[in-house]
């Protein structure tokens, strides 16, 4: 709980570091700063305090004055009520997964995970109850009673997914109330996160520059790993491929149409699966449609035709609309943009260019009031 500031601190009267008040556990302050990529001494030294200050301002162990908390929120464009924010007291910390590249730095995955904390919590103001999530868990076990191509299929099945290729993997997530966000990463490393806090609602980061193929298997990747995974396991990369390779092309469907397979037939297959012409082959193999000897020679004949890198038929790239649409809502509804960023702990400018388009801008004249 954060403790009464006394009146001369709350009328912007100069403090010493050594007058700082003592509070109680860590805030949103090294979230948000996290989230932005800074470092304590970087950012120390834009907002004009010691590192040991902002440490402490971080882990809760003292309260800042007013004026510390300003300049503190002008370097990071951050609304001074969410930099004091308890953490966890309005989202739960969730485990945040993620499919990444092995030279990915480790200060980029930081930053990722932070970014997708702030998201959770602004999409939990965005959006609320608005959307019910449809979607459930489906915990795996030592024992084996469910394997993660089982819990593929409930998940399906609780998504009302016909049978036969998922036409908009995006949207068939959407419908069961998981918010997907297409933002730029930073970084070509990532193609997506996803985390899902106990009570929450499922948040999906994805970056703008993956193919679509490749977004697909790593966005159903990532809900295997949501779904699946409340605890670390360590085949857990394994399973969430399993489970990603049967939520987009079961084994009962996609078996038949694996016989024979070539690189023609692949690229027609691609086309109508919406995965990657690897992937399609790996699942071939899985499936025992092709030997081992023939999947390497098919991966030379890929390698030699410059398929590693650039494959052919594009898949589109899926655009998300939950959040969106909620937003648009609102706007109809009367509310103006500073109402929709005070509920997602964001400043107006900040909102404006993450939530709104250039046509809702447009569209109502209230959106920078």
């Amino acid at each position: 709980m954060e403790r009464a500031i006394p009146r001369r601190i709350g009328y912007g009267v100069h403090v010493t570091e050594s007058e700082a008040i003592p509070m109680g556990g860590p805030v949103m302050l090294q979230t948000v700063r996290v989230a932005h990529g800074l470092t304590q001494a970087a950012l120390a030294k834009q907002a004009g305090m010691s590192q040991g200050l902002l440490s402490k301002a971080e882990a809760g162990a003292v309260e800042l004055d007013d004026e510390r908390w300003s300049r503190l929120a002008e370097q990071l464009d951050a609304p001074v009520r969410l930099l004091r924010l308890p953490v966890g007291s309005v989202v739960e910390p969730a485990v945040v997964f993620h499919r990444k590249r092995s030279s990915l730095q480790v200060s980029d995955a930081n930053r990722l995970r932070a970014r997708l904390d702030l998201i959770q919590l602004q999409v939990r103001g965005l959006v609320g109850e608005r959307v019910r999530v449809g979607l459930e868990r489906v915990e795996l076990d030592d024992d084996g009673w469910v394997t993660p191509q089982e819990a593929a299929d409930k998940v399906r099945a609780a998504l009302g997914v016909p049978e036969g290729p998922v036409s908009d993997l995006v949207a068939t997530l959407e419908s069961g109330g998981v918010a997907v966000l297409r933002r730029d990463l930073g970084t070509t490393r990532m193609d997506a996160l996803m985390s899902w806090p106990k009570g929450g609602r499922p948040v999906v980061l994805l970056g703008d520059h993956a193919p679509g193929d490749r977004q697909r298997f790593t966005v159903a990747h990532e809900l295997g790993h949501a779904v699946m995974h409340a605890v670390p396991r360590d085949d857990q990369e394994m399973e969430a491929d399993q489970f990603a390779s049967q939520f987009l092309m079961p084994q009962q469907e996609i078996a038949r149409e694996l016989d024979g397979v070539t690189v023609p037939k692949l690229a027609r297959l691609k086309a109508r699966w919406g995965v990657s012409m690897a992937a399609l082959l790996r699942r071939a193999r899985d499936l025992d449609k092709i030997n081992e000897a023939g999947y390497r020679r098919m991966n030379i004949e890929f390698s030699q035709a410059g398929y590693r890198t650039n494959e052919p038929v594009d898949v589109p790239v899926e655009s998300p609309q939950l959040v969106s649409r909620c937003v648009q809502a609102r706007l109809q509804a009367g509310e103006t943009a500073s109402d929709l960023a005070y509920d997602a702990w964001m400043t107006t400018g900040a909102f404006v260019p993450a939530y709104l388009d250039e046509g809702m801008v447009n569209d109502y004249g209230r959106a920078h009031a």
